[in-house]
């Protein structure tokens, strides 16, 4: 009988049990099982008549406390209790405690259905990478499952199991929040937020509300969701903590004359039963965060609020305009005036604040309208997208909420020199960085420019998200924080693209993801000391790394392709030496040359015969990964 690992248990649970489990191996996929998934596209109506189906009460109070229970009994209901097919998608919090890309996602089947935790009971039959280890048997939640259309069983009701965890999905990713377990008895949950979350889920899906707004209120669900994973993880930790400390009190105090009683760990202040007091730290923060992140919401959450929201942040953009132009009458209206320059500077002497003006007098064309600022969030509030910002050295903190496009610019005032060399001086450069953990650091959907910057990432999950259009990246330094396995330097999705000169991209699990139908060119760019280097998503992705003297040093895995068909080839995986050899698989698209250094795999190729997941499928989760994190709103712009 095989033992199921529940992996949302604690990072050194998970570790100690993967390290050490007997029935751990390394699984090979089947071929050709190519699988197409279930999904779904509903209305605001459908979503609230099946969630008002579940949780209604004939005129009775339905307490936050008893929302469970009903989700309970409608999926006993509902959804097969064993035997289905299934993609599972590891949620990107446990690939990072298990160091697995994000998304990683594998296949199997559900023995069981744990009812009363909302868990199944999954074993992993196929994997898309054989570098991926885990338990055969795993405890997770139903709403990280996508059953499979194509069942092994099909006497079984898959159609309406698949429905089942849909609504599920929908209701906790969606309208269930953190802090909703923590609701007084005595009120009616469901009358007080159903239909507004719902409402609400549905606006921020049809791109109904206005753009800033709707970043913001996804970039505070995605937080509030990670900080919750985040302290149900820490608050495992400290329990362990606690239960390992007893169990020593007890041993030692066995082989005592002395009667039982607990002893303080050695070396800790007090007698405190925490390892350190970091966790404890940690955990105030993340509370702090989380209650600041619930009153805002709240807010925001009633439709009338946020209307005067954006009525709020309207007139307090048209103030700044009328203080900016007070004893100016002839300034033309924002969407009217020509494109300005502004220049941001950090206090300093006097002769710094004149060098760096004379910098800035090289970059601005004589005829250019020129505005000086204190801090880069400032401009980004009140700017135009076509607006050209040039940044002095020194630290500036952003946190922005909009799209950057329309032939823009960001650019430091300082020789790309000092950026790229061996050991930047981080405080005598423009360094652009996030003011919390955002999940992105830059949205590009438009054509824009950034050049002689320090991108720092090292807090964000994501550097820069390319929506659409052409990003020009001119001697700049991108930054990650060489831990994470699930970090992105750049994404490019469908139809944009990304031109490099003279970069370096280093620290992050994947320095640039390239989606299908993306393209990039590199010239004289290093990729140091990433998971991987570059991956190549699809065999429509173009590449040009020009010239020769692009490198990837120290990556794991220098250039990743997936989704290539390999004629002849057998195997599931291929592992190249040069980039030469790959572009015989895709010469129209894939040009240039580079050079590998100190790489554990110059170049890994997967074979587009063994995908777990068929194309459409696939994209479909990687765009669900997208969904909540600064998704497009170019209709209500």
């Amino acid at each position: 009988m095989n033992t199921v690992v529940d992996l949302s248990l604690s990072r050194p649970h998970v570790n100690t049990l993967i390290s050490n489990f007997s029935t751990l191996h390394r699984l090979v996929a089947i071929k050709n099982i190519s699988m197409e998934v279930y999904t779904f596209e509903k209305s605001f109506l459908d979503r609230l008549k099946e969630a008002e189906a579940v949780l209604s009460w004939d005129r009775a109070v339905m307490p936050a406390s008893q929302v469970r229970s009903e989700w309970k009994s409608f999926v006993e209901l509902q959804i097969e209790p064993a035997g289905w097919q299934a993609i599972w998608k590891i949620p990107r919090v446990i690939c990072e405690d298990l160091k697995l890309r994000y998304p990683t996602i594998v296949y199997g089947y559900v023995e069981q259905v744990i009812f009363d935790e909302l868990k199944a009971v999954f074993v992993v039959t196929a994997v898309q990478d054989n570098d991926v280890h885990l338990p055969e048997s795993n405890a997770v939640s139903l709403i990280e499952l996508w059953p499979t259309i194509k069942q092994e069983n099909e006497a079984l009701n898959v159609d309406t199991t698949a429905e089942c965890i849909d609504r599920l999905r929908f209701f906790y990713c969606h309208v269930w929040m953190p802090w909703d377990k923590d609701y007084d008895d005595d009120r009616n949950w469901v009358q007080m937020h159903l239909q507004a979350r719902i409402q609400l889920a549905c606006d921020l899906s049809k791109n109904k509300l206005s753009r800033p707004l709707a970043l913001h209120m996804r970039t505070l669900l995605m937080e509030a969701k990670y900080i919750q994973q985040r302290l149900e993880y820490l608050e495992l930790d400290l329990s362990d903590a606690e239960v390992e400390v007893d169990d020593e009190a007890v041993e030692l105090n066995d082989n005592a004359a002395e009667p039982a009683r607990k002893q303080p760990k050695p070396g800790s202040a007090n007698g405190s039963l925490n390892v350190s007091t970091f966790p404890v730290t940690d955990l105030m923060c993340l509370h702090l965060r989380m209650a600041i992140i619930r009153s805002e919401f709240e807010i925001l959450e009633n439709p009338e609020m946020r209307r005067a929201y954006s009525e709020l942040q309207s007139n307090s953009l048209k103030r700044h305009l009328l203080q900016r132009s007070a004893g100016r009458p002839t300034e033309l209206p924002l969407t009217q005036r020509t494109p300005i320059c502004h220049v941001v500077t950090v206090p300093g002497k006097l002769q710094q604040q004149m060098d760096l003006l004379t910098l800035a007098k090289e970059q601005v064309k004589p005829d250019t309208q020129v505005q000086l600022a204190n801090t880069l969030q400032d401009v980004l509030s009140i700017c135009r997208s076509d607006d050209d910002i040039l940044l002095s050295p020194g630290e500036h903190t952003i946190k922005f909420l909009e799209h950057l496009n329309n032939n823009g610019s960001l650019k430091g005032l300082v020789k790309s020199e000092a950026i790229l060399a061996a050991e930047p001086q981080l405080p005598n450069l423009p360094v652009v960085c996030s003011s919390d953990e955002e999940s992105t650091l830059l949205v590009i959907d438009g054509n824009y420019t950034l050049s002689h910057l320090v991108l720092d990432c090292r807090h964000v999950r994501r550097g820069i998200l390319l929506r659409s259009g052409t990003l020009t990246v001119r001697g700049c330094r991108l930054l990650g924080d060489g831990n994470s396995s699930t970090q992105e330097g750049i994404v490019c999705m469908p139809n944009a693209s990304v031109e490099l000169r003279g970069c370096i991209i280093e620290n992050f699990a994947v320095g640039v993801s390239m989606r299908p139908r993306s393209s990039a060119e590199l010239g004289n760019v290093q990729v140091k000391s990433c998971n991987t280097g570059v991956e190549l998503l699809d065999k429509t992705v173009s590449l040009n790394l020009q010239g020769s003297k692009c490198s990837f040093d120290n990556c794991k895995i220098g250039i990743m392709a997936d989704n290539l068909a390999l004629p002849g080839k057998e195997d599931k995986v291929l592992v190249l030496r040069q980039y030469s050899e790959l572009k015989r698989y895709n010469d129209n698209n894939w040009l240039g040359n580079c050079n590998f250094m100190d790489c554990t795999k110059n170049v890994r190729v997967f074979n587009k015969s063994d995908q777990l997941l068929a194309q459409h499928s696939q994209q479909h989760l990687l765009d669900d990964e997208l969904e909540g994190e600064n998704k497009e709103n170019i209709d209500t712009a």
